[in-house]
């Protein structure tokens, strides 16, 4: 399993402004094929700060979708982003930590 994590810095009103769009986005990447997981959240304390996390079955899964991130990021054209950070991961289960 390929984990990807991230952080979006944008600029005051952003988050909110682009929520539908980013929704989409969300959206249509869960319906990609090998995707697990794929989720976004505004950090507490920090309407400013969007936070990423997907879960990818494989690495071709992960290629496949990549590709699609200029169309992903066309509807966030001229959006203030002062900071990107995403980095991927291999992963495997280790253990339940808490809850099921």
């Amino acid at each position: 399993m390929i984990m990807v994590t991230g952080e979006v810095r944008f600029g005051d009103g952003e988050i909110e402004r682009l929520k539908d769009a980013l929704a989409r986005n969300v959206e249509s990447s869960r319906a990609e094929d090998g995707c697990e997981r794929y989720a976004y959240g505004v950090a507490l304390g920090d309407p400013n700060l969007l936070l990423i996390s997907e879960a990818w079955r494989d690495q071709a899964a992960l290629d496949a979708h990549n590709a699609r991130i200029p169309e992903l990021m066309a509807p966030l054209a001229g959006a203030d982003i002062r900071g990107i950070s995403i980095k991927a991961y291999e992963a495997s289960f280790l253990q339940n930590v808490m809850g099921e």
